[in-house]
This record gives C-alpha cells, sequence and structure tokens, in this order.
C-alpha cells in the first residue's frame, strides 16, 4: 500500500473519531463539500484527482445516486459542440424562456426519447476512435451524426482521475434544521484497465448524461452549469470496473487490506 493511501487512510480515521460534524451548507452533495473541508481542501472540479492521486467520492449511506466518475465535453465538429446540440435540440428554460435547457440519458443499447421528437442513441466508431452521437426522428430514421468525442479523450480523463478511487460514507441527520454527517466507512480501489471501462460503457453498466442546465439560485442564476457529458456507475456494480485495496468501518472496527492488488 503506498503512502498517500495510507495518509487518506489515516485522515479519514481523525475525521471519523470527531463524530456528527456539520455540515458546510444544505446544498446537493454537501457530504462531499463537508469531508473536503475537514481535509483542508478547497471545493474544485478539476482534471485531477482530489488527494495526493486519490480520486474521493462521498455519499450518505441510503443514497440512491450512483457515483460519478468525471465529465467530459464533446471534442467536435464545432465548438463548443453543445451548444449547437442544445440550440437544435433542447427545449425553453420555464423561468429563463430566452434560453434553452437539455437532459437526457444517453445509451449504446437502446435509443433515448428526447423531448417528444427525437431519439437519440451513442455508437462507438473504432475505425475513427470516436464515439458518436447519433439523432434520428421519430420514425426512427437518422438524422444526423455529428457530435463525437474522441476516445482518447475519454482514456485520458480516466486514466488521469481515476486510477485509485475512495468512496466514504456518512450518516446523516438533522438537528435545528443543521444537517450533520458522521463519516464512517471507507471503500478504496484500483481501477483494473480502461478496456474494461469502455467495455462497460459498451455494455450499458456506466451511465451517461447529457446536462446543460440552467442555474436558478445564487450567483448562477440564468447562467447555464454542467454543460457536459456526465459519466456515472451504480455503487452496487463498482467492482466492476474497481478492484477493492481497502476497506475500514470505524463502527465495527472492521479493516481488511488486500495485498493482492
Amino acid at each position: 500500500m503506498d503512502t498517500n493511501i495510507k495518509k487518506l487512510i489515516n485522515d479519514f480515521k481523525l475525521i471519523s473519531t470527531k463524530g456528527w460534524i456539520e455540515s458546510v451548507s444544505n446544498s446537493f452533495g454537501s457530504v462531499g463539500l463537508t469531508f473536503e473541508k475537514q481535509l483542508s481542501k478547497n471545493p474544485d472540479s478539476l482534471y485531477f484527482p482530489d488527494y495526493y492521486g486519490i480520486e474521493i467520492k462521498c455519499s450518505t449511506i441510503n443514497s440512491k445516486y450512483p457515483i460519478y466518475l468525471f465529465t467530459a465535453a464533446f471534442d467536435g465538429p464545432t465548438f463548443p459542440e453543445i451548444d449547437r446540440i442544445v440550440n437544435k435540440y433542447g427545449s425553453y428554460d420555464y423561468i429563463y424562456k430566452d434560453k434553452k435547457t437539455l437532459f437526457t440519458k444517453l445509451s449504446f443499447t437502446s435509443k433515448t426519447l428526447v423531448n417528444n421528437q427525437w431519439y437519440f442513441k451513442l455508437s462507438l466508431d473504432k475505425k475513427e476512435e470516436k464515439i458518436f452521437l447519433e439523432v434520428f426522428d421519430l420514425k426512427k430514421n437518422l438524422i444526423e451524426r455529428k457530435s463525437f468525442i474522441y476516445v482518447l479523450t475519454i482514456y485520458n480523463h480516466l486514466m488521469i482521475k481515476l486510477q485509485k478511487l475512495a468512496i466514504i460514507y456518512a450518516l446523516q441527520k438533522k438537528t435545528n434544521n443543521k444537517k450533520f454527517f458522521h463519516y464512517y466507512k471507507v471503500y478504496i480501489y484500483k481501477l483494473q484497465s480502461f478496456d474494461r471501462f469502455i467495455s462497460l460503457l459498451t455494455k450499458g453498466f456506466i451511465e451517461i448524461s447529457l446536462i446543460s442546465r440552467i442555474g436558478k439560485s445564487g450567483k448562477d442564476a440564468g447562467r447555464y452549469r454542467n454543460k457536459n457529458l456526465v459519466f456515472a456507475i451504480n455503487k452496487e456494480l463498482i467492482f466492476y470496473l474497481f478492484d477493492r485495496i481497502y476497506y475500514y468501518n470505524e463502527q465495527t472496527s472492521k479493516e481488511i487490506i488486500n495485498t493482492k492488488v
């Protein structure tokens, strides 16, 4: 086990022994932001891992949300290509009526209905080494196959950001309208391979979303947010992509170190 993993384990154990920690905010994602503050780390959305080569993801124990792996933008044919897609296939926002938004799941295995007017589907072109967004009309006739992202782009995002992954679980409670977390369990994983990721991606085990939203409050009100492709995996499927290096549960004092990985 390398030095950085040992450092994260020690830091996690120190944070866990603090018990209930007041959340930094009531927003979605505060479980991660609060843990980062305990690590004395500023929030970011960088291309690189969170913590000394280890990407950290936090979740409450009963959360049904998947683990968000990384985001990536289309590489072409225009820049930013997502603007062209949203302008052509999006719908007008219900508050900011002069701006269009778009949120849809994408799949390699089936067509997804978008705004009751089109179908979207992804395809992998191994010869060109690109992933294309295919758009069909309601009769499922192909309209266009223009928007693409290089396989190399996906490779770079995955291999730089997710060689090692820590998933940290927290209990949650509210007292006097304030949110608190108790971080009690950590898993640390090692990525299996990029080929494994592509296999899971094209078979539908990796979730993909196309997102272009408008902020509704605060400094982001009226501004576009999250204009990207988002890649995620269900927590129950994590072992398909990663091998477990380490496990610790503060409540049971159970600790497992996998020396074979």
